[in-house]
């Protein structure tokens, strides 16, 4: 070296390393501080990345990479880059490192020259994370923003100008899955006279609290909204039929009419709403909005406080499931229903062992109608929970009595899904046993395929604590759902009932017998390897009979019972 290199090569304040194949065979004094190092011997005749972390900031193995930027920069004459270096001491530090390629006659070296930037680093990342912030103060701004434009200040409801974004969402996604959706248009009753007597500060306190029931009363994917003054429109997307929408109607019309308190003011309020449906009513926005909107009015002009359909077809047919549903309350407050007993046979006796409780309701006008005819729309209008607990209660009573008769029969009583699905089930099911002093042996509790499948979570548990009251357990309409066989051992049943669909064409000279014949077949001997009881439903001659006694079937039910005089040791017990 010249004596003025080697002066600055010893005086300046940037680490110089000189570096020959990759391993250092030169350092400054400002090196040996940078990495420190008491003298050079600890830095001599080492590679750069001893005084590297195993890997850098990215991940990237710091000895490979550090070998191939010396190479580009004997390649290119120099090499820039940042660095993450380790001193002596262990503290970890960033750099900027220029690596210089120099012709020498024992070989290129490479001069490098190392700077510490940790302290500019640490000024970017500052800056870096106080941009972020102010990023995300800014982003907070634009969505506070966004949320009042297109929400009503008063009950932060959406305003129109999100109502008609969500309906043209819901419209182009009804007509994608071809399925309906709803437009419900409601008008408090009466609501300037409030305004006008009590004050604006009393209207707003009500509109919210009206706003809050409106939200409770409809699911998450549906779009509540105030238009302004009382009025409010309702999104239903994505409906089943317009019984739907007549539920959410009535639902709404029940909510509002609870008392609101306002301290000091306690009002009833009730509501006029118009409804219409997607694409009767109309396939686009503004259409479906005017007809809801004329059918509002028109329930103003018939004395408020009621819902009405556009359409009138439509409307007359909610008008009667309405009005089907009023009979229905007032069936179970008058006693309208009675129950018919349906025997269970032992087909090898022929004797009685069982009777299932099957519901009629006595209508006074329509005349005597089996469930098929109400228990749908029971359950639509939660009724079914009463009605079936009436028909526990009943069978109790009745089975009660055949065994004080000396017959002591077992009774079957149908649960519904809604009845399945209560917490209380257990102790409804224990207080009719108690009530009626019926041992809990004479009671069979019958259930479907399709609730076990739709419930099979909790199924088990529901059926294990039936059976430890000691009441029996059958699966009704065995054939139709999809239970598989190792699901059944899951389940504490007694008693299988094969549907009567398999059973119907058995005996018959058509196709069916070659069908159904080997299901049945199969069916009993699927049961008995179960420890399972069968039962087949709806046996009407003999040559079905015929059939299931040879193959083994344990009980029947069906005309043939009657027919055949199955019944007459038991004198009329189960008549009415």
């Amino acid at each position: 070296m010249s004596v003025d290199f080697h002066l600055m090569y010893e005086k300046t304040s940037d680490a110089v390393a000189l570096i020959r194949d990759g391993r250092i065979v030169g350092v400054n004094p400002a090196a040996l501080a940078m990495f420190e190092c008491a003298d050079a011997a600890d830095m001599l005749d080492r590679e750069l990345a001893e005084f590297s972390p195993p890997q850098q900031a990215e991940g990237v193995p710091s000895a490979p990479l550090l070998r191939e930027l010396a190479a580009r920069a004997h390649g290119d004459g120099n090499q820039r880059f940042e660095w993450c270096c380790v001193g002596r001491a262990g503290r970890q530090f960033w750099t900027e490192i220029l690596m210089t390629s120099v012709a020498h006659e024992d070989g290129a070296l490479l001069y490098t020259a190392i700077r510490d930037i940790s302290a500019r680093r640490d000024e970017q990342l500052s800056m870096y994370l106080a941009l972020m912030a102010d990023l995300a103060d800014r982003r907070r701004t634009e969505a506070r923003t966004r949320h009042l434009a297109e929400h009503d200040f008063l009950t932060d409801l959406p305003n129109r100008v999100l109502l008609l974004d969500r309906m043209s969402l819901a419209l182009a996604a009804a007509r994608r899955n071809q399925r309906m959706a709803a437009i419900l248009f409601l008008d408090l009753d009466r609501f300037k006279y409030i305004n006008d007597t009590l004050g604006h500060h009393v209207g707003d306190q009500l509109l919210k609290e009206v706003a809050a029931r409106l939200v409770k009363c409809v699911r998450g994917v549906d779009t509540v909204s105030r238009q302004g003054g009382d009025e409010f429109v309702v999104i239903l997307a994505d409906i089943g039929s317009i019984a739907q929408a007549a539920h959410v109607a009535a639902t709404i019309q029940q909510a509002i009419a609870q008392e609101f308190v306002l301290e000091p003011h306690r009002l009833h309020v009730s509501t006029s709403i118009g409804v219409s449906i997607f694409p009767d009513d109309g396939a686009d926005i503004e259409t479906l909005m005017k007809n809801a909107d004329l059918a509002m009015y028109h329930v103003k002009e018939s004395g408020r406080n009621g819902y009405q359909f556009f359409s009138p077809e439509m409307n007359a047919q909610i008008v009667e499931r309405v009005a089907f549903e009023n009979d229905l309350r007032r069936a179970l407050a008058e006693r309208q229903f009675t129950l018919e007993y349906e025997p269970e046979i032992d087909i090898e006796s022929g004797l009685p062992l069982a009777a299932e409780a099957l519901i009629r309701w006595r209508h006074p006008t329509l005349g005597l109608l089996l469930p098929e005819r109400f228990i749908g729309v029971a359950e639509d209008s939660g009724l079914m929970v009463r009605i079936g607990q009436w028909v526990l209660e009943q069978a109790c009573l009745a089975a009660r009595r055949w065994h004080d008769a000396g017959h002591p029969l077992v009774v079957g009583v149908n649960l519904s899904q809604t009845q399945f699905l209560q917490k209380n089930l257990v102790d409804k099911v224990r207080a009719a046993l108690e009530a009626s002093g019926l041992p809990p042996a004479l009671l069979q509790l019958e259930l479907t395929e399709a609730m076990l499948m739709r419930h099979s979570a909790g199924a088990a548990a529901t059926l294990g604590a039936l059976r430890a009251l000691g009441v029996r357990l059958a699966l009704d309409d065995f054939g139709t759902g999809y239970t598989r066989v190792g699901d059944l051992k899951e389940y504490p049943l007694d008693k299988l009932k094969i549907d009567v669909s398999f059973v119907g064409g058995i005996g018959d000279p058509d196709d069916d017998a070659v069908v159904h014949a080997p299901v049945v077949n199969a069916i009993i001997a699927m049961a008995h390897s179960l420890g399972l009881t069968v039962l087949a439903e709806g046996v009407e001659s003999e040559a079905q009979l015929r059939f299931l006694r040879e193959h083994g079937c344990d009980q029947y039910q069906g005309r043939h019972a009657r027919l055949n005089g199955s019944l007459d040791s038991l004198g009329g017990l189960l008549d009415g």
